[in-house]
């Protein structure tokens, strides 16, 4: 009687690993290729595997052709409740969300004594904040903005701020030396607008004093603006692609290609080099946990850094870099990142200009990176992580001009399928290199889902070419095409389902999973027959 192996096959919840040999499978495993599943399922939140959360729409207003901002904004109101809110920048056209309610931002008409202009009929002359339909500046589209004191100062063309209480987008005026023009690159640290990215110079405004832009101010003035660049004595720096303000107490530089840090204020701290050889490669293309922890996306992939560390920053997972991550094209892309506390992980969404990306999920607990698909008018040109009741939630600036978010009670993408796939394996089922086997049995265990879930068998002479075929039958049916190869196949239903014999033989197997709704996993298990030698 043929001796009889069995194996159980748990979730890859080491994510997506296209470095690692085809054989190599240390736990905990990875996947050789899946797409819209995390390691936390969406039944119950566990960590045992699933497709990942479905998009729902935050609200059902569509905002404009091309949404090119979400700015997340605290400010007081006349009765001195204190708001937290979202501006949207869709179309030129400025909007607040409130809540889930989104209204036109328009201002009032004053005159010279601000009273109220009011027509003849006595209503309030009012015109709507607009500014240009796109940054007319940088290599993205997108608008880059800093909150200060409950105002936002975006940088455009010229540094501009917008009063969410009056509803007015004014150009700042300098009182003192002249405000940089055409910056790409803003942010607030220690209460001064930094402003950067049009070349190899950073400036710092005043303390306290964003119109203040004088450089020439005595040396004993702790406040007086500065300037600077980011290179080693005698160096001409390189042109900073983001900036990072961390509690005031660090201001992070990024350059494409290189990272540099200033410990305490800009005009009397310190700047030391992190890295000269890792760097950011666009103003949104990082995020930062709440404690300091920083993910981003360099030209050699993703990184993580604990803001302030002496160390250097590291590759998010060394093992399981995709190719896709590395060097990506920030100016055909709009590059953007976001930290979820619900999910414990980071949104990257790289969206190109032509559409039909691939976008990332990055899982701080399993250091796990695994792919997400989303459909065209689904992608990303603006995120922003938003404070609520509970916990903060990311929004979506989508290409069709809605805002949407991921929700574990959506099972669809805002009505469309989901379409998550995983491979499990590969992984050997006959004793040896030179032995043949027969899968004799499979045993589906899946979690009380309400969708079914398609099993396929993959089975070859190696490991290369059954991963091969099953990472092609995930691509074909991502564009709506059978797969190949495929040996055997069934469905399975929530919680133990009946076996199935499909009596395929080879040494190598691969199981795709693949539903079109919301699942989690619990367990595959195979009983496999050893034969003889392979021929």
């Amino acid at each position: 009687m043929p001796r009889t192996v069995k194996k159980t096959l748990t979730f890859p919840l080491a994510g997506v690993a296209r470095r690692r040999g085809y054989r190599d499978q240390p736990r905990p495993y990875a996947a050789p290729w899946a797409m819209n599943v995390r390691g936390s399922g969406p039944l119950e939140d566990r960590d045992r595997g699933g497709s990942r959360p479905g998009l729902s729409k935050v609200n059902a207003t569509k905002l404009g052709a091309v949404i090119t901002a979400l700015l997340p904004i605290t400010s007081i109101d006349s009765t001195g409740a204190r708001n937290r809110d979202l501006v949207i920048i869709a179309d030129g056209i400025l909007y607040n969300m409130s809540g889930t309610t989104i209204s036109t931002v328009d201002a009032d008409l004053l005159w010279p004594d601000d009273a109220i202009m009011l027509w003849d009929d006595g209503e309030e002359v009012v015109f709507d904040s607009t500014v240009s339909s796109a940054s007319p500046i940088g290599d993205t589209n997108a608008y880059h903005a800093a909150e200060r004191g409950g105002k936002l100062y975006l940088a455009d063309s010229v540094l501009r701020v917008y009063d969410p209480n009056t509803g007015v987008i004014d150009p700042v005026s300098a009182s003192d030396g002249e405000v940089p023009t055409s910056q790409p690159v803003i942010a607030t640290y220690r209460d001064r607008i930094i402003l950067t990215g049009a070349n190899h110079i950073w400036y710092a405004s005043r303390t306290s004093d964003p119109t203040d832009w004088d450089y020439g101010a005595e040396m004993t003035d702790a406040t007086k603006p500065v300037a600077g660049q980011l290179g080693l004595a005698a160096d001409i720096g390189n042109v900073p692609k983001a900036v990072i303000p961390f509690r005031d107490k660090v201001l992070i530089f990024a350059c494409a290609n290189s990272m540099w840090q200033l410990r305490g204020d800009p005009g009397s701290g310190k700047i030391d080099i992190v890295s000269e050889d890792i760097g950011i490669i666009a103003p949104e293309a990082w995020a930062r946990t709440p404690d300091g922890t920083l993910a981003f996306l360099s030209n050699d992939g993703v990184y993580i850094w604990g803001i302030g560390s002496s160390d250097r920053p590291m590759r998010f997972s060394e093992e399981r870099l995709p190719d896709q991550l590395r060097n990506v094209d920030a100016t055909t892309n709009q590059i953007t990142m976001a930290y979820s506390p619900k999910g414990r992980g980071f949104h990257l969404f790289i969206t190109p200009d032509a559409g039909g990306g691939t976008h990332w999920w990055l899982d701080i607990n399993n250091k796990a990176i695994w792919p997400v698909h989303l459909q065209e008018a689904h992608e990303p040109l603006a995120v922003a992580r938003v404070e609520s009741s509970g916990l903060a939630e990311v929004i979506l600036g989508c290409n069709d001009g809605y805002l949407r978010k991921f929700s574990t009670s959506a099972s669809t993408d805002d009505g469309y399928q989901l379409n998550s796939h995983v491979l499990l394996g590969p992984f050997r089922i006959s004793q040896g290199d030179t032995t043949d086997a027969l899968v004799s049995e499979i045993h589906g265990i899946m979690a009380d889902n309400d969708d079914f879930v398609d099993w396929n068998i993959f089975m070859g002479d190696s490991a290369e070419t059954v991963t091969d075929q099953a990472v092609a039958g995930i691509n074909s049916a991502l564009i709506g095409q059978d797969s190949k190869d495929v040996k055997a196949s069934g469905r399975w239903e929530g919680l133990r389902n009946k076996v199935k014999r499909p009596r395929t033989r080879g040494p190598w197997v691969v199981v795709w999973l693949s539903a079109e709704g919301s699942w989690s996993y619990e367990a595959v298990a195979i009983v496999a027959k050893q034969l003889g030698r392979l021929r």
